[in-house]
């Protein structure tokens, strides 16, 4: 059973046919186009239910939509809120330093990082080295160490019942470190 407040189809140029008359007191028009009975929220608030509507005569919808000034109440605050594009959160200890915790590439140093700029590039061997490890171009050594580690876990030949296969890639995964180790890139890392 369908819901007397929500159209069941809808046809081209915005028109809800349903058989309603014009809500607007006095017109006997079809009610074919809806209008909101009240605001509805903004588009970061849920809603608090569905949205309530009225259905208006083309005559009717048209005075209503001229009518419409959706920042009626609002003060100067609230418009610039609700005009900006990015939800706003409330600060907390938690959202101070984001680039501490997901390592952004933060070139202008907004975030309290290190531009791009101030690090050095890696060469290309240790580029490769660090991809052979499964690793970003900002990992430390420690991260490095730790990588190793885990691999030599998983592809060493006792790890795996003697099987060799996985023997070419540990000699990767070894080579890689041995390189990044001696690096001179992560002295002070």
């Amino acid at each position: 059973m369908a819901d007397a407040g929500r159209p069941t189809g809808r046809a081209a140029g915005g028109r809800f046919p349903g058989g309603r008359t014009c809500a607007h007191p006095g017109c006997t028009a079809p009610g074919e186009y809806r209008a909101p009975v009240e605001r509805p929220p903004s588009a970061f608030a849920p809603p608090a239910g569905p949205p309530r509507w009225q259905y208006l005569c083309l005559e009717h919808v048209r005075a209503f939509n001229a009518a419409w000034n959706w920042f009626e109440g609002m003060t100067a605050e609230e418009i610039f809120a609700a005009q900006s594009p990015y939800p706003r959160f409330a600060p907390g200890p938690e959202r101070r330093r984001p680039a501490a915790r997901v390592r952004l590439d933060d070139p202008l140093g907004l975030f309290g990082t290190a531009p791009a700029a101030e690090r050095p590039r890696l060469p290309p061997e240790e580029r490769r080295a660090l991809a052979v490890l499964g690793l970003a171009e900002t990992a430390t050594l420690a991260e490095v160490k730790r990588r190793y580690r885990a691999l030599v876990r998983r592809y060493h030949p006792d790890a795996n019942a003697g099987d060799r296969r996985f023997e070419p890639r540990l000699l990767e995964v070894r080579a890689a470190h041995d390189l990044l180790v001696r690096s001179r890139s992560f002295a002070g890392r």
